[in-house]
C-alpha cells in the first residue's frame, strides 16, 4: 500500500514539472528558453500539481465523514462543491502569493492586473479535476449500493425459498408414514418398495435443498419419485402426465416443479370421480410449464399465494423473466422460465 501510494506521489511530481516545461515552451514559442526559466516553470506548476493530487486523498477522507452520494445526494454535492472551493482558493492564491510576490517581489496591484487569467484559468482546470473526482466517487458509490441491495434481495429470496420447502417437507413426511403403515398390513412387497423410494425421495431433498440450481433432467427425476409416491395414496384419482424433455439444456431451481405438483395436489378435491390431472411440459417459449384442472377444495389457506410469490421472485431474479400464473377454462397453470446454462450463477 505504502509502495503504491510513493508511486503515485512520483507520477504526480513528474507529470507537474513536465506540465510546466510545456507551458514554459509553448508560450514563449521557442524551445530557446533560459535554465532559470525552467526552474522557476517547473517549481510553479509543481506547487499546484502536488496538491491538486492531494485533493483526491483529502476528499476521500472528508467522503467518508461527510458525504453520502446514495442517500443525500442533494446535500452531498452542496458539501462537495464548498469544500473543494475552500481547498482550491486555499491553494491557488497561496501559490500565487508565494510566486509573484514574495518570490519575484511584484506589486499586488500588478499581480491582479497581468495575472487574472491565470487564477481563472486554474479555478477551472481545479473544477474539471474536481468533476471528475466527484463523478468517480458517485460511481463507486453507486455500483457498490447496488452490489449490496442486489446481494441482499438474493439472500432474502433464497431464505424465503428455503422456509417454503421446510414447510413443504414435514406434511409429506406425516402422510407418507400414514401411507406405510396402511400398506406393511396391506402389502409387505410394496410397503418395502414404497419405503425405498421415499428413502430415495429425501436423499435427493438432502442433497438438492442447499443448492441454487440443478439441472431439468435432475428435477423431473425428483418429481417422478415424488408423484410415485403420492399415487400409492391416492391411486388412480391422481394422474400425472409429464411429456418435458429432460435432454433440454436448462435449469430450475431445486425442488420448485415439485412444490408446483404438491401445491395441485394440496389445493384440489382429488377422487376417482373427479380425478385430479397435472400435466408437466416444455412449452416452445423455453418455459416449464406445470398445469392442473381446478376442483378447488372448499376450505383452504392462501399459504400457496405466498409460496408461489417467493418462488416467482427467485426466478425473476435468475432469469430476468417472470413467472406466469393464471387461471383459464378450469385450469390453473404456472409457467416457469428455465434457466439457461450460460445464466448460471455461482
Amino acid at each position: 500500500m505504502r509502495k503504491r501510494i510513493a508511486i503515485n506521489w512520483l507520477v504526480a511530481v513528474v507529470v507537474s514539472i513536465l506540465i510546466g516545461m510545456v507551458t514554459t515552451v509553448l508560450m514563449g514559442g521557442s524551445l530557446k528558453v533560459s535554465f532559470m526559466q525552467f526552474i522557476w516553470s517547473a517549481g510553479y506548476s509543481l506547487s499546484l500539481g502536488l496538491p491538486l493530487f492531494a485533493n483526491g486523498y483529502l476528499f476521500g477522507w472528508f467522503e467518508k465523514r461527510y458525504i453520502d452520494w446514495v442517500n443525500r445526494p442533494g446535500t452531498s454535492v452542496v458539501r462537495a462543491l464548498l469544500m473543494h472551493i475552500v481547498y482550491s482558493s486555499a491553494v491557488i492564491w497561496t501559490v500565487n502569493w508565494f510566486w509573484f510576490i514574495y518570490i519575484m517581489d511584484s506589486e499586488w496591484d500588478s499581480f491582479l492586473q497581468y495575472n487574472r487569467g491565470t487564477i481563472i484559468s486554474e479555478y477551472i482546470i481545479f473544477i474539471i479535476i474536481a468533476s471528475i473526482i466527484y463523478a468517480i466517487s458517485f460511481f463507486k458509490a453507486w455500483r457498490y449500493a447496488v452490489r449490496q441491495r442486489e446481494e441482499v434481495k438474493r439472500e432474502s429470496l433464497a431464505l424465503k425459498y428455503k422456509v417454503l420447502q421446510d414447510q413443504i417437507n414435514p406434511h409429506f413426511l406425516f402422510n407418507s408414514l400414514n401411507v406405510l403403515g396402511s400398506l406393511i398390513d396391506i402389502d409387505v412387497e410394496k410397503a418395502k418398495k414404497f419405503t425405498r423410494e421415499l428413502s430415495k425421495f429425501y436423499r435427493d431433498v438432502l442433497q438438492f435443498k442447499d443448492l441454487d440450481i440443478i439441472s431439468l433432467k435432475e428435477e423431473i427425476d425428483f418429481v417422478t419419485k415424488y408423484i410415485y409416491l403420492q399415487q400409492i395414496r391416492f391411486g388412480e384419482a391422481l394422474q400425472v402426465d409429464i411429456i418435458a424433455n429432460e435432454k433440454v439444456e436448462g435449469k430450475v431451481i431445486p425442488l420448485s416443479v415439485q412444490a408446483l405438483v404438491e401445491n395441485a395436489i394440496k389445493h384440489n378435491e382429488i377422487s376417482k370421480a373427479n380425478p385430479l390431472k397435472i400435466v408437466v411440459a416444455i412449452s416452445d417459449d423455453y418455459e416449464l410449464v406445470v398445469e392442473n384442472n381446478l376442483q378447488p377444495k372448499t376450505q383452504t389457506d392462501d399459504s400457496s399465494k405466498t409460496g408461489l410469490k417467493n418462488m416467482a421472485g427467485r426466478y425473476e431474479y435468475l432469469t430476468g423473466k417472470q413467472m406466469m400464473i393464471s387461471k383459464n377454462g378450469g385450469y390453473f397453470r404456472v409457467s416457469v422460465p428455465l434457466i439457461k446454462v450460460e445464466e448460471e450463477v455461482e
